[in-house]
Parts: structure tokens; sequence; C-alpha cells
């Protein structure tokens, strides 16, 4: 501990020359009487001013360090394998610009070396196209990618007529967003952006910081619900019945794709809260998170601050953050995400095999493409609370912020399993009681744990409303059209990609 009046109350171990500011006073743990007003408002500022890149700064420097433990966690001989993914050495070959990242003692602050002009300077690079910053990973020596612009094509590069699904978007997105917005006059829209990171910044709490579990209230002074922010047709019904069936769990909100959800919706929404209890031992709280209606009725019976739900569904993002403004509690966001492209196509098959009316019977995949029906940048739209007016890189970049400040990012497309396995890891999903439950008779923790887990893998690997669709060429007008309309979602998707590995350094994978 520091001593009193101090802005750091401890040290990284092994290296006293990187602190942690004083925890973050803001209405959490009411054992702070020896500091004043001052000190507290400072404390705030200190905290809120502690980046994402502090992260890395930790990781590289402390090979024990784990955000939710001070008895160590995953090592940094682990990041630098994770950050070492195969075809790395090519990857790294296709930017024209290599920053590396360094931590300064003397000043407490970083420093960053281009390797191309074999100089140093103290304002981080601007990350654009072709540009990448990377870490040095302590102990290994491995460089590991923080953060990456676009990548410039290697005309070299030999063509056999295959693509790697991971590649996905590796032409000009962002110039191709650039020269769409040269038709935008950022300077008349009346989007606000700072309100929107507002509205934001004190009902969901940041990735990097401590889980506050329900059970430690009385330490942290309030705690935090994890809300998945549901992206549609992006594995949001697999994690319900995951969450219900194996983890035992009490969720508030459903996709409804799934028997369960169907029945939840089919109640009557109360303006009280209660838990419903389902034929198949399923646990739900009695509301509706799919509309903007339903969301109000959840604030106005207090679902923010009852700590009732062990996990909420919701699409609306923005509107959940109301859950919690002025309570005490926050919400800890998680997204499961899907590439646009992909998602976009799977959800024309899933209006054509639901008979909806916007889709004809002879409507084919290009018309539906053309069509005003067709998703327009939907996350983006999301977080920003701009559904309706055109869009902006203004736009882009609060979402950007968002995402990279306030959420866990997986994917549904590359490893789900893994996803799932680390938000079960922060959220210590493997140890909920909420409910009595079968797993825990006669079995010890460690065989309950493991029980819900074979559970999960299973339902991941089986899938839950799983349906299967031809892909579209990537060399086609529907191809380029769905790839136009989605242009900010797609950058935000590769921005997701980045900041994946990054979050890296907040699960331990330890056993």
């Amino acid at each position: 501990p520091g001593n009193e009046g101090s802005d750091s109350i401890e040290f990284v171990e092994g290296r006293s020359d990187i602190s942690i500011p004083r925890y973050h006073q803001h209405r959490h743990n009411g054992n702070h009487s020896q500091l004043t007003a001052e000190e507290e408002g400072l404390g705030v500022e200190k905290w809120e001013d502690f980046e994402m890149e502090v992260a890395n700064v930790l990781a590289d420097s402390s090979p024990g360090w784990d955000i939710n433990s001070k008895t160590g966690g995953e090592t940094n001989s682990d990041i630098a394998e994770q950050y070492n993914y195969d075809g790395f050495a090519e990857h790294y070959t296709q930017f024209t610009d290599h920053y590396v990242q360094y931590y300064d003692k003397s000043s407490s602050g970083y420093y960053y070396y281009h390797r191309e002009t074999n100089t140093t300077q103290w304002e981080k690079p601007e990350i654009n196209r072709g540009i990448v910053l990377l870490g040095i990973a302590y102990g290994t020596g491995r460089d590991y990618i923080i953060e990456e612009g676009e990548i410039i094509e290697n005309s070299n590069n030999s063509s056999n007529g295959t693509v790697d699904e991971k590649d996905d978007d590796s032409d000009d997105t962002l110039s191709m967003i650039e020269e769409h917005n040269l038709k935008i006059d950022a300077g008349t829209s009346d989007f606000d952006a700072q309100e929107v990171l507002d509205h934001y910044k004190d009902s969901y709490w940041r990735w990097n910081h401590p889980y506050r579990a329900p059970e430690r209230t009385d330490v942290w002074g309030g705690i935090d619900t994890p809300i998945l922010w549901r992206i549609p047709l992006s594995g949001a019904t697999t994690a319900e019945e995951i969450f219900t069936h194996c983890y035992k769990m009490i969720v508030a909100g459903t996709t409804g794709a799934s028997h369960d959800g169907q029945s939840v919706l089919s109640r009557n929404i109360s303006e009280h809260l209660s838990v419903l209890t389902l034929d198949d031992g399923a646990h739900y709280v009695n509301i509706n998170m799919n509309t903007l209606d339903g969301i109000q009725i959840a604030k106005n019976a207090g679902l923010g601050r009852s700590g009732v739900a062990d996990v909420i569904l919701t699409r609306f993002l923005y509107n959940a953050a109301e859950l919690f403004k002025d309570t005490g509690h926050t919400g800890r966001c998680f997204t499961i995400l899907r590439h646009p492209i992909d998602r976009a196509v799977a959800l024309f098959y899933n209006l054509k095999r639901n008979g909806a009316n916007a889709v004809s019977n002879n409507m084919t995949i290009h018309d539906y493409a053309m069509s005003p029906i067709a998703e327009d940048n939907w996350m983006t739209r999301i977080i920003t609370n701009t559904m309706q007016k055109e869009l902006t890189l203004h736009h882009l970049q609060v979402a950007k912020e968002v995402l990279g400040r306030k959420c866990l990012v997986g994917f549904i497309d590359k490893d789900f399993e893994e996803s799932m396995d680390r938000f079960t890891k922060f959220f210590r999903w493997e140890s909920v009681k909420s409910v009595n439950t079968h797993h825990a008779v006669g079995y010890s923790e460690e065989e309950d744990a493991k029980v819900k887990r074979q559970c999960a893998s299973k339902l991941i690997t089986s899938g839950v409303n799983r349906h299967q669709y031809k892909r579209i060429d990537k060399t086609s007008e529907t191809f380029k059209v769905l790839k136009t309309k989605n242009m900010f979602d797609i950058e935000l998707y590769r921005y997701a990609e980045a900041l994946y590995y990054k979050q890296n350094v907040v699960f331990d994978k330890n056993e």
C-alpha cells in the first residue's frame, strides 16, 4: 500500500517503477474516509487516465502479473505464443512502417522506436494504413502486435485461387471509407461524439479493470453485471443455452430463437422483478430486453441495482447503459462478433427461411444487397445510437472508442470455444451459485466446474439454431455492394480483431 494521500496504492510485482493508480473511487468503496474530496476527485481522474495501453506495459514488464490476482497468471511467454500466430512473419512484412512501444522509467511514459529510420519519438504515431505498433514480450524478446493499420497488399504473394478466411478484408477498406466520406460534409453533422462517450462513461466499467464479483460487494462497494451485447446471428443463442443449462445462471433477456426464449417472451412481462423457472430448469428474469420499452421497464424495476441477473442479454448496448445510471453498480460489456458480410448473408437467408414479408420468394442475394432492407453498419449504428442518419468517420471513431474501452470481444467465426472460455474465466461463471443445481450434488467444486465445461464445449460444437448457407464469391458484385454498405462495420470488426489479442493480458490461462 502507498502512503496516505498518495495517488498510487500498489506496484507491479518486480517493477517498482510502474505503479497502479489508486483504485477508482467512483461510488465503489465506502472504506476511503481518509481521502479528502479533492483527493478522491484526483483519484477518479488518475484512474480514468489509466489507458488501455498500460495493460500492455504491465504484460511486458512482469511475467507473473494478472489483472485479477496478485499470485500470478499468464506469463509473457504465453502471451508471446498467442501473438506469434502462424504466418506472423509474412504478416509483419506487409507493413511499411514498424514502431515499437517501450516504457521509460525516468519519465514514467512511453516512447516509440521507428525501425525503418532508426529514430525514436515521444509522441505516439498515428496508426494509419501500412503502419503497425509492436510490443516486445518480456523474457522472449518476441514481437507482438498492439495496434495495426490497414495492410498493404504484397504484389509478390502467390495466388493459388484460395483465400484464407482470416484475410477477408486485406484490401483497402480504410481508403474506401475515406473515399466514401468525400461526399459527406462532416462539419454539418449534428452528431455529438462527446455526448455518446459520456453516456457510456459511468455505466460500463472498462475491460482492463478487475471484475467486481457479487460475493465481494463488501470490498468493492458495488458489483458488475455482465452484459452480452447481442449481435444478431453471431452465436448469442448458443451462449444463452450455455448460460442457462451449463452454468445454471439467471439470465435477463433472450434471443427468442430457442424454445426457452420463446417461452419467456410469451409470458406477461411484469413491472416488478421476479425469476421464472421453466420446465427444463432454466431461469430467466421476467423482462424483455429485446425492446426499448422493455429496457425502460427493467430500469424502473431496478434491474441494474438489484444484482438478480447473472448475465443480461440485449442488442441495445447504448440504451442498456441507463440500467446502471446513479446506482453505484456497473455493466461489464462482452460481445461475440462475426464478419459483417457473413452476417449480412446469414440475415438474408434467415429472413427467407422465416418467410419475412420484406423478402419475396424469388428475391436473390444480390437483389437483397441492392435493396434498402440490407443492413447498413448495424454495429456502428447501435453503439453510437444513430439508426437513421448517415454515418461519418466520427461515428466510426466513437464506435471504436466505446468498443475498445468498454467491451471484451470474442468471435464466432474464429475460435468460438476459446472466446467463451475467456469470458468464463474473466467472469468466473464456473463458480456461479445463484440457483441450486444438480451438478453440485455429490461433486467437488473441481468436478462441478469440469461438468460445466464439458456441457459448454458440447453446445459450442453442436451449436444451437445453426444453419448452413452458401458463401458469396469475394470477387462478385454482390460482395462489393455489401462491403460498401457495411464499410464502417468491417473496419470496426478489424479493430476488434486487434483488440482480441490485446485483451489476452486479462485472462489467466493457468487451470
